[in-house]
């Protein structure tokens, strides 16, 4: 009977250190858990960083979007510019053609008339 009752005191201890080793592994899981978790910033600061990158998110699009339209508009009257150019260089080209034209036939003229 002792012996019974020796080994129903052993089966005992054994699901007490069962259960003393599954708590114990447990706190050493929490622990390190709790380390990982203790390394993260708050819940409330990390909302202030994100707000805050949000905001200067919103501002870099509108700087974006005001710096496209104004390299746009840049573009158009660049391109005006150059249309421009070229308009009065074809404008010069023609006033020398029609410049150089009278000469030439009064130049041809004249040592005819002198020939004659």
């Amino acid at each position: 009977q002792s012996i019974s009752h020796a080994y129903q005191e052993i089966a005992a201890c054994k699901t007490e250190l069962q259960q003393a080793k599954r708590i114990r592994r447990n706190r050493q899981e929490y622990d390190a858990l709790a380390k990982v978790i203790s390394k993260h910033p708050e819940r409330q600061e990390t909302h202030k960083q994100i707000e805050g990158l949000d905001k200067e998110l919103n501002s870099l699009t509108e700087t974006k979007e005001s710096l496209l339209s104004k390299l746009e508009l840049r573009q158009k009257q660049f391109h005006l510019l150059i249309n421009t150019i070229h308009e009065l260089q074809r404008m010069l080209e023609e006033d020398k053609a029609d410049s150089d034209e009278p000469s030439t036939s009064s130049g041809a003229e004249s040592s005819a008339m002198d020939t004659s």
